[in-house]
């Protein structure tokens, strides 16, 4: 699916609620002094663009009382949690995951019972962090270990694996692990600087060079990076540690215009992101917020990057300009005009005298735009030329609070005006959008949702995401997979495809078939159909071995069953979230629900919980007092679910990458 689509479907994946029962007392609380982390890992295994990451954590309590241990992590906005451990006094305790209420009733129940529990859920926002807490004995050790699944989008040109880095102090042992493999080939790689902005959207490749401590194995269709950086390193960073973002940016190499196709076990994904196509023109109409809540900062940052967009415009591009509050302004009543030098130098004269005040009327301002792409297509010369894609951004930082407010109403209204001939993408400003709206005016008008988060890298944002459907290559493309199933369907459709992104399609072959059959149909510039042919043989063995030198080649199978199953679970999540009748709801909730259960995934409709037993409570409340963690509590000493995440200890970076003085 491409870059917009995917980013949403899962969009519903968001921030860890951590609910904490605690049993009996803690230990002194202490301000000056913190647990030791003897060692901090991170090792990420990237196959065919999905990406299992396990984090291990290391802290000892040199202290002679016992004292709190916390485990967080910011996590990728699109990652499942898939695992979860941690093992104190040699036992591991392994994370359960249970529908949502039955989590809850088993917490509360273990809550009445006096036994120590902790129950983690996600709610529907989109900031993730993870967290947990202990409480460590004098003398003891405790090691947190988490793993979380994602795919990677591909975004101007690059995929980008970007894992969090903030220990919160010096570590002895401090190492992080990337490897990717790529069957088509690695065309590209780049590790830039530590980040420490995590808000900011663009993903411009950076000249400078990777951290110090970094070394970068290139190979065919493997690319290993590790990272390890010394006591001395990570105090030139910070006296406190490394608190920052490590990123390993990439491109396979893709020759065929239909991209990659892989087959196993009854699983395909099919990756569709052709090279070398001629860009569509397009007429896009900006719709922005100037109500009262844009004064200030946000229209300041809204100006900002709408000068850098407009100057980004292409000569043939046509374009028009909406602001709205209470009321509508439209800057050319006539339809959109050229994208000049003189016609974008006038419209940012226009754009500078904008003010904020008002209301929100979110009904008019987007029939407008409907009208003004309407009105376009009328008249020769005002941006009706055959094939041109038309596109509305809007933008706004609140709800509709003038003209039409009842969001089923505004949605209809917008569906009527639009008639699935325009793609409306919605970009919420700040926390009191509507977001819910935004997305469903989106989804259900060729488009997608994004939220913009109030930063000082607000301008920034505006503009990698106009970046990423700046140049529209195909529009209307349909992909028949003959012998293959894409949910109940042998096709999946896509509005656009938008340069430098990628669709992702994942299916089943059907049983009995020896080869899966893809027929590709689309529009490019001028309206001009494009059709292409491929097949593959639906055996395991028809696929080429992949990987880094030297080491056993990647369970690919595994990975693809995962990655098919994450990717079904975000289209039946989107598919509920757009879907108008109960009835539809609930079926696709239970879809999503079994898949969830099956492949251990952390989503809506899941948590983690733990429990553990009265008699162990009592015990750890004499040796470490566990008043937190994610997972029902299991002694174990292997991971059962996931990708192989659990209790193994870190493999440290060779020797010849560490300072000798550790």
């Amino acid at each position: 699916m491409s870059g917009w689509r995917c980013l949403i479907c899962v969009s519903l994946f968001l921030t860890i609620l951590l609910e904490l029962t605690h049993q009996g007392p803690p230990g002194p609380p202490s301000s000056s002094t913190k647990l030791l982390m003897t060692s901090y890992s991170m090792r990420s295994t990237v196959v065919s663009r999905y990406a299992h990451t396990l984090v291990t954590s290391v802290l000892f309590n040199p202290h002679a009382e016992a004292h709190e241990a916390i485990f967080d992590l910011d996590l990728p906005r699109l990652a499942f949690i898939s695992n979860f451990t941690m093992t104190i006094n040699n036992k591991v305790y392994i994370a359960e995951i249970k529908e949502k209420h039955q989590a809850k009733k088993i917490y509360e129940e273990a809550h009445q019972q006096g036994k120590t529990a902790a129950h983690v859920g996600i709610r529907d926002r989109e900031s993730e962090k993870f967290r947990i807490s202990t409480s460590l004995a004098a003398g003891t050790e405790v090691t947190f270990s988490l793993a979380y699944e994602e795919l990677l989008q591909r975004h101007q040109g690059q995929y980008q694996l970007v894992v969090s880095l903030r220990p919160g102090q010096l570590v002895t042992r401090l190492s992080i692990e990337v490897t990717v493999s790529e069957r088509t080939g690695i065309g590209y790689v780049h590790v830039p600087p530590l980040r420490t902005s995590r808000l900011r959207t663009n993903t411009h490749t950076s000249e400078a060079g990777p951290p110090p401590a970094t070394r970068i194995e290139k190979g065919e269709t493997c690319v290993r990076v590790t990272f390890c950086p010394t006591l001395k390193d990570q105090a030139a960073f910070s006296s406190s540690g490394i608190m920052a973002d490590f990123v390993v940016q990439y491109d396979v190499i893709m020759e065929d215009i239909i991209g990659d196709v892989q087959i196993y076990d009854g699983h395909f994904i099919h990756y569709f992101a052709p090279r070398g196509l001629p860009p569509v023109e397009k007429n896009v109409v900006f719709v922005i917020d100037v109500s009262g809540s844009m004064f200030g900062t946000k229209m300041k940052q809204t100006k900002k990057a709408m000068n850098v967009i407009l100057g980004d415009l292409r000569a043939n591009d046509y374009f028009n300009i909406i602001s709205f509050s209470d009321t509508v302004s439209v800057w050319k009543t006539g339809g959109s005009i050229q994208a000049t030098i003189q016609n974008v130098h006038s419209a940012k004269d226009y754009l500078s005298h904008m003010e904020a005040d008002g209301w929100t009327d979110i009904n008019t301002a987007l029939l407008a735009a409907a009208s003004v792409l309407n009105h376009s297509n009328q008249e020769p010369g005002r941006g009706s030329s055959v094939g041109r894609i038309p596109l509305i951004i809007f933008l706004t930082d609140g709800e509709p609070t003038a003209g039409v407010t009842t969001p089923s109403v505004i949605l209809s209204n917008v569906r009527q005006a639009l008639d699935n001939r325009v793609a409306l993408f919605s970009l919420a400003f700040g926390d009191d959008a509507d977001f819910p709206l935004l997305r469903r005016l989106s989804l259900e008008n060729r488009g997608a949702a994004r939220r913009i988060y109030e930063d000082t890298d607000a301008a920034l944002q505006l503009q990698g995401l106009y970046e990423e459907i700046s140049m529209p290559l195909l529009a209307d493309v349909r992909l028949d997979y003959l012998g293959g199933l894409v949910g109940a369907s042998p096709w999946a459709l896509f509005p656009n495809y938008f340069g430098g992104s990628e669709l992702v399609v994942a299916g089943l072959v059907q049983p009995g078939e020896q080869e899966l059959g893809i027929h590709l149909a689309a529009r490019g510039p001028k309206g001009q159909l494009l059709v292409a042919r491929h097949s593959e043989v639906a055996t395991n063995s028809s696929q080429k071995a992949f990987g880094c030198p030297g080491e056993p080649a990647p369970n690919v199978a595994h990975f693809i069953r995962r990655l098919w199953a994450y990717v079904t679970i975000g289209e039946l999540l989107e598919a509920r979230f757009r879907a108008r009748d109960t009835t539809t709801r609930h079926l696709l909730a239970a879809k999503v629900l079994n898949l969830s259960l099956e492949y251990n995934f952390v989503t809506p409709l899941t948590s983690l919980v733990m429990v553990q037993p009265k008699e162990a409570s009592e015990k750890a409340r004499r040796q470490t007092s566990t008043t937190a963690g994610p997972g029902t509590i299991m002694p174990s000493s292997t991971s059962r679910h996931g990708l192989g995440a659990g209790t193994a200890r870190p493999t440290w970076c060779p020797r010849s990458l560490l300072n000798q003085g550790l």
